[in-house]
């Protein structure tokens, strides 16, 4: 197993934050990590991280947070730079080339508050705003009756192949051209449901861990309206380049990849604690192993991969899940590429933070520091504003070690983004 200690990050984290009422707690000093030669600077700094907070959409926006490679936290960056707000409800974003894309639901408005929009685009660096887009404008032609549809009021995600290649995660994935507004249904991405009466376009894509790779778009299918598939997305192309079928398992937990390149698609059925691991080939578009894993691998509800690679492991932490409701599990566990074997409940996530009753979102890993990214609250009501917390994890050692916790940044936080992540996969 790899065991990559840099050693001027967790330096930084001994700095509170100058920019921001962050509390942060370093739990018997810290790591430290190296100094970084980017070529993208500020809010794209690939040591950097952003941290998407959801909002409590009847009182505030989305909003970023940003904690910089010295470890300073910055609250609240979009407003501070523009001096307006994101989008109501945030669901995640995605960083491409100079250009950072911001998607929020924004089918509800918080009191008094105005804001951007459902899409923001904006400057990777400096996050200054370039151009938005309302929910009114985000149409497409319904693909059997050519009428035009809204998006999905409840958006799933966002990955990015350049300016006219945005692919948003809805009813069905589509592509919008940022330059001209002009938003398609890919076909080969979504199903018809109620075939002669309602006619609902339904999406069968996942956006859960979904990769740009060598200039392609890939995500996994599963679910009612769907065999478990692996789908490829090409530039400027309305439908599905290529579909590799998987076959067990019947919902997708999310994807991940390996060192060298391999892609790992976790899928498992509801109720079961048996997850598959796909190991797919894209340069040959082939499955060359598949690993059967005695562990609830269900990402819940949440909208980001619930499973990630680190160090030759793959993380997850579970959930208790029915057709109607899922709750993530706070303990961590892992499987090891090398033995084969599931390590279960490695991490207690409420021994770190004894108010982690949820995780906001699914665990993130960060392959250059070496750290898991997780964030819970205490509890969640609508109309309630809940305040996150931050753990990270040092995964260098045998077990993964608590270094740092970040409270009073995040509400309901949706995405936690490592800007390494978007460097280019090739």
């Amino acid at each position: 197993m790899k065991k990559r200690l840099y050693p001027y990050f967790w330096m930084g984290c001994l700095l509170l934050a100058a920019c921001s009422d962050a509390e942060v707690e370093i739990p018997g000093g810290g790591q430290d990590n190296p100094e970084p030669s980017p070529s993208l600077t500020g809010y794209a700094d690939p040591a950097g991280v952003l941290i998407l907070s959801g909002g409590t959409y009847t009182v505030e926006n989305a909003f970023l947070t940003f904690i910089c490679p010295d470890g300073e936290v910055e609250d609240r960056v979009y407003a501070a730079a523009n001096g307006t707000e994101l989008g109501n409800d945030g669901v995640g974003l995605y960083m491409d080339g100079s250009r950072q894309y911001i998607l929020c639901n924004d089918w509800r408005t918080a009191d008094g508050k105005g804001n951007n929009g459902l899409l923001t685009v904006a400057d990777a660096e400096s996050l200054e705003k370039e151009k938005s887009f309302s929910r009114e404008e985000m149409v497409f032609r319904h693909p059997l009756d050519e009428k035009w549809e809204e998006v999905d009021e409840n958006l799933n995600g966002i990955a990015v192949l350049d300016e006219q290649n945005v692919f948003i995660f809805a009813q069905g994935v589509l592509r919008f051209n940022s330059l001209t507004g002009e938003l398609k249904l890919v076909e080969g991405a979504y199903d018809i449901g109620n075939r002669g009466s309602a006619n609902t376009v339904e999406s069968i894509a996942s956006p859960r861990g979904a990769v740009v790779v060598d200039d392609c778009l890939y995500a996994a299918a599963g679910g009612f309206w769907s065999a478990t598939a692996l789908l490829e997305f090409a530039k400027g192309k309305d439908e599905v380049n290529r579909r590799l079928e998987l076959g067990k398992g019947d919902l997708v937990s999310g994807m991940c990849l390996t060192d060298d390149g391999t892609l790992v698609v976790g899928t498992y059925t509801r109720g079961r604690d048996i997850g598959y691991f796909y190991f797919v080939d894209l340069e040959n578009w082939s499955i060359t192993d598949v690993k059967t894993v005695s562990a609830n691998i269900s990402p819940a509800s949440h909208l980001n991969s619930g499973i990630v690679y680190l160090n030759g492991y793959i993380y997850f932490t579970g959930a208790e899940e029915t057709e109607f409701t899922a709750a993530s599990h706070t303990t961590l566990c892992r499987y090891s590429l090398a033995t084969g074997r599931v390590e279960k409940d490695i991490v207690d996530f409420k021994q770190d933070e004894p108010d982690a009753n949820l995780l906001d979102c699914n665990v993130v890993a960060d392959s250059k520091s070496g750290c898991l990214y997780v964030a819970t609250s205490k509890e969640r009501w609508e109309g309630v504003i809940p305040e996150s917390s931050i753990l990270v994890y040092d995964c260098g050692g045998d077990v993964p070690q608590l270094v740092r916790k970040i409270r009073n940044v995040g509400h309901s936080v949706k995405g936690i983004y490592p800007m390494s992540m978007f460097a280019p996969q090739l």
